[in-house]
């Protein structure tokens, strides 16, 4: 992933790490977009600069399409504004996410979708049920949150790292959407893909009201691991091979995306 940053300048105003931290999430936020998981201008992904106790998260009322390293916007844990942008923030993602980077020091990423097949099975009493492999990363990973209403009540922030829990990494929340967490942008960027991907096949396989082929208990964590500790992407240069190849697609298509 370094090759990225060689040929960057960083702007004034702004320290390298920082900078850095700006272009991994205003990346993230475009391949969102080009997934089409987004949900007009609602919704949000956060990432905690490295080494400090700021937050970058999205300007409310852009498209995620129009994010740029610059224009997001820095917040603290308690959700104040600690530089000069002029653009507001989503309230609910301001709970939301400062809630979680306060609560979890190894979550540095925090990312939260409303994508359609997501929303459906939030909406089933046995939740998330991993089918296939990929989808094996969430075997005991998932928290699950029940609905309170919009979330804009700072006095539920306990009860969402509650519901995350110590050792999961992604929150269901309940007739909702999805939290995916990582200890950096790409970690949940991808889990959010394989998040997605797994509800749809659930949806599918439970639609055809045939009895659910199950693997063991056993051979589900040992999938995990796999994933969990990098054998799944043997023979790879980087860890995550796919966060590069995402740079390089959206340098095609917008050409000027980092400014």
């Amino acid at each position: 992933m370094e090759d990225i940053f060689k040929s960057q300048v960083t702007p004034a105003g702004y320290s390298e790490v920082e900078w850095r931290a700006r272009i991994e999430l205003a990346l993230c936020y475009r391949m969102v977009d080009y997934y089409g998981w987004t949900t007009q201008v609602y919704n949000h992904i956060s990432y905690r600069i490295p080494g400090t106790e700021h937050v970058l998260i999205n300007a409310f009322g852009l498209l995620y399409s129009e994010v740029t390293p610059s224009n997001l916007v820095k917040i603290d844990f308690d959700g104040n504004k600690v530089d000069d942008s002029p653009y507001p923030i989503n309230k609910a993602g301001n709970v939301i996410h400062t809630a979680l980077h306060k609560g979890r020091d190894d979550v540095h990423c925090v990312m939260h979708t409303h994508n359609a097949d997501v929303q459906a099975v939030s909406a089933l009493s046995c939740g998330f049920i991993p089918l296939f492999q990929e989808a094996y990363i969430f075997y005991e990973r998932v928290g699950y949150h029940p609905f309170e209403g919009i979330v804009l009540d700072m006095a539920e922030q306990d009860r969402l790292v509650a519901s995350l829990g110590e050792t999961n990494h992604t929150l269901m929340l309940n007739n909702h959407g999805v939290i995916t967490t990582g200890h950096d942008v790409a970690s949940a960027f991808v889990r959010m893909y394989q998040l997605i991907q797994g509800c749809e096949v659930q949806l599918k396989a439970m639609a055809t009201g045939a009895e659910l082929l199950q693997a063991s208990p056993e051979a589900m964590r040992h999938t995990r691991a796999q994933f969990e500790e990098g054998d799944a992407q043997a023979g790879a240069q980087v860890r995550l091979p796919e966060w590069p190849a995402y740079y390089r697609l959206i340098n095609r298509i917008d050409p000027h995306w980092i400014r």
